[in-house]
């Protein structure tokens, strides 16, 4: 301890004093910046995008060969609606990406706008020999195909809206109040149906936009984290502030397996918070590359299950339309500004202030770096840059007293470090040689007759070597009934085992004959029907009908339903 102490204060003295301290933040805009992937989130955010698609048409139901309706009833009347989903720019030139069902929805969403009207029609005719339904049993009926629809929409148009990751906050108080120059009509450039890959890439009329670059979704591996950027509908708190609106939403999500559909697209199961409204939102690995597009989940009884799109699938697209997707100036200087923002070297206040500040007067539009530019600006009124420092000099040109104080206190200090380790040499070498080294295969103060092991027996010619006789065997000792009869019941009888009996002392068994061994190794016929649990907790037969134990109504076989991560409202 004497001697680290030592070299510390040695070490401190000839260091210097160029010291740079920061001090403690409790709270930094953009959270934990230091962190590669909380950076890559920020960095991305600007770039991601809500579009809201508007549809309005009909939905005819074949109930049989020559009993049709169209829903709405009534001469001219439609359904009108508005689907909302995701997206991310990935060039500076106003492309999108997104899934093809957010901007061009697919039969299902007529489906579900007309199932309650197609509910109370089946009610209110029972000579359709459908019983009594509700909408979620007809929605169920139309999108499995049991209840034959065909969907005929009148127009579709979509609309994608910055976010206030770029916009700040907004002063409207409607979406009717928006300003133009935040909203861009959305014309389909690309796309891959949803019932195939399920991807589109879409232009607007932006310019110079914040892009994020397109990763290897070969690369993920299960346990892998992604981030997904969206938009969820049930995040809305408000359903009239456009700031609550065009608030994006972070959530982390787990890869649980990486699979391919019956149509031969790649996707990416995972698990975590996906909801409707993040269709089309990216989701980013740790560098912030998007390797998945939001797409569809599995609904059913038990749970729910989510996939991706692999963004590989997107490259065809890119390639057709020979996209650019080098990063922009805005997207350059943004991705610089906010790095040096979350860096910790020395002087990375000053860079970051001065970038952003640039941003901000490039810029006007992009309001969201007034939560950044404020905080690096007062960080660079504290921040010390490191100076190289000159030796003091007196008047008379000779050195001054206190650098003759400080240079002979650096050279006693290194002279006594000096001392120190010849001193500790030294006692290493006393204790080495006071250590009697023991002889080359014998234990240190024991007899050498006593460990030495006797030559190995070698057979010759005409000898055997008989070995030795096995030890006799040991006598069973008969286990006593009360040891047996005190084991506790584990509990086993719920799942149809038999509750532990008493027993008494164990015999060996005997020894089988070659019939009983014959029969033993020919596998049993299969005579057992498998049993499951049911929620009642007790075990029973697939096809039976009530409970054996206590009576219960056998339950309802579970249903497994195809849900798209958008939110539609009519």
């Amino acid at each position: 301890m004497m001697a680290l102490s030592m070299l510390c204060a040695v070490m401190l003295a000839l260091t210097g004093n160029v010291v740079v301290a920061y001090a403690a933040v409790a709270s930094i805009p953009g959270g934990n910046v230091t962190d590669p992937a909380v950076r890559a989130v920020d960095i991305a955010r600007p770039a991601v995008v809500r579009i809201l698609t508007n549809i309005t048409g009909q939905l005819t139901v074949n109930f049989s060969a020559t009993d049709s309706v169209t829903f709405p009833q009534g001469s001219g009347k439609i359904y009108a609606g508005q689907l909302s989903g995701s997206g991310t720019f990935i060039s500076s030139n106003g492309d999108i990406l997104t899934a093809d069902h957010v901007v061009n929805p697919p039969a299902e969403v007529l489906q579900q706008g007309a199932a309650q009207d197609v509910s109370n029609y089946i009610n209110s005719h029972p000579a359709l020999g459908l019983g009594q339904t509700t909408s979620d049993q007809v929605t169920q009926l139309l999108q499995s195909g049991q209840l034959r629809s065909s969907a005929n929409f009148n127009s579709k148009s979509s609309v994608a809206f910055l976010s206030t990751d770029y916009t700040g906050p907004l002063s409207a108080t409607s979406m009717d109040q928006v300003p133009t120059s935040i909203q861009s009509q959305v014309q389909i450039e690309k796309e891959s149906a949803v019932n195939q890959d399920d991807v589109a890439i879409v232009h607007t009329s932006f310019t110079d936009t914040p892009s994020v670059q397109l990763g290897d979704s070969s690369t993920v591996q299960v346990q892998d984290q992604l981030n997904i950027i969206g938009f969820p509908g049930n995040g809305d708190v408000s359903n009239t502030n456009p700031t609550d609106l065009l608030t994006s939403s972070v959530n982390i999500i787990n890869v649980s397996a990486v699979k391919t559909t019956d149509s031969g697209a790649p996707v990416i199961q995972v698990g975590g918070n996906v909801e409707q409204g993040d269709s089309g939102g990216p989701a980013l690995d740790m560098s912030g590359h998007v390797v998945g597009i939001v797409s569809f989940g599995v609904a059913a009884t038990s749970g729910s299950t989510s996939f991706l799109q692999a963004s590989n699938s997107a490259r065809n697209l890119i390639q057709a339309l020979n996209l650019n997707t080098t990063p922009g100036k805005f997207q350059t200087l943004w991705s610089q500004a906010f790095n040096d923002y979350g860096s910790t070297a020395p002087g990375h206040w000053h860079k970051a202030a001065q970038e952003l500040q640039q941003l901000a007067t490039n810029y006007p539009q992009f309001k969201a770096v007034s939560k950044y530019l404020p905080y690096a600006q007062t960080q660079a009124q504290t921040e010390k840059v490191v100076t190289p420092t000159s030796t003091p000099v007196a008047s008379n040109g000779s050195k001054s007293p206190a650098t003759n104080i400080i240079a002979m206190a650096r050279t006693v200090g290194a002279v006594l470090l000096v001392l120190l380790l010849v001193v500790g040499l030294f006692a290493v070498m006393i204790r080495q040689r006071g250590k009697k080294k023991p002889e080359s295969g014998v234990v240190a103060g024991a007899n050498k007759s006593a460990v030495t092991a006797p030559p190995p027996v070698q057979a010759r010619p005409g000898n055997v070597v008989k070995p030795a006789a096995p030890p006799p065997p040991r006598a069973q000792t008969p286990v006593p009934p009360s040891l047996v009869q005190s084991r506790p019941d584990t509990g086993m009888q719920a799942f149809g085992a038999p509750p532990l009996q008493a027993q008494g002392p164990i015999t060996p068994p005997p020894v089988p004959s070659a019939q009983s061994v014959a029969r033993m190794q020919t596998p049993p016929a299969q005579t057992t029907t498998p049993l499951r649990i049911w929620p009642c907790g007790h075990m029973n037969r697939p096809n039976a009908r009530f409970c054996t134990i206590c009576g219960e109504p056998a339950p309802e076989p579970p249903t497994t339903t195809l849900k798209k991560f958008y939110t539609f409202v009519f």
